[in-house]
């Protein structure tokens, strides 16, 4: 080890590269520069516009039509990323295929008990991947300190056909 640092030493004085011993060059930071990620991936289930009619309990509660179910993302233009990139980097970090919308048009058909002196209506949801959208910056030109500018949640919906029918009420 300590044969190759003389050679690389003499190498470096041998171009006119004077370079102290033991020291490395300094890594430099843009402090004006915002980078953001992703964190926090994990699976919710978030409403669609697919509702059965209202119904008083006791009794059984049915959803049985021909219709298209659609779920938007929960993206706000204030987060400062395009979603496209926040939508790859959900790929690449967390292997989900999401998108900014999803639409199915299909038979679909639940039931579900409704109690007694409850009203009720069946509401489908849809499987989606919420993440934190984090915006940061480097606050010394060392890289050694930063600074988080923005967190925010985004959810998007995969694309697959995972569903569920919950029972959701007024009192």
């Amino acid at each position: 080890m300590r044969l190759r640092r003389g050679i690389a030493a003499g190498v470096l004085v041998a171009t006119g590269l004077v370079v102290p011993a033991g020291t490395a060059a300094a890594a430099t930071c843009d402090t004006n520069t915002v980078n953001w990620y992703t964190r926090g991936g994990h699976e919710v289930y978030v409403g669609t516009n697919l509702y059965s009619d209202w119904m008083e309990g006791p009794g059984r509660i049915t959803y049985q039509k021909t219709a298209t179910s659609e779920s938007n993302s929960s993206w706000s233009g204030d987060l400062g990323v395009s979603i496209p990139l926040v939508i790859a980097e959900i790929q690449n970090k967390y292997s989900k295929t999401v998108g900014k919308s999803h639409s199915v048009t299909d038979s679909w058909s639940y039931t579900a008990e409704v109690p007694a002196g409850k009203v009720r209506r069946l509401h489908q949801l849809k499987q989606s991947w919420r993440v934190q959208v984090v915006r940061w910056k480097y606050t010394t030109s060392d890289c050694k300190k930063t600074k988080e500018i923005s967190n925010r949640t985004a959810t998007f919906p995969t694309k697959n056909r995972d569903y569920l029918w919950i029972l959701v009420g007024r009192e």
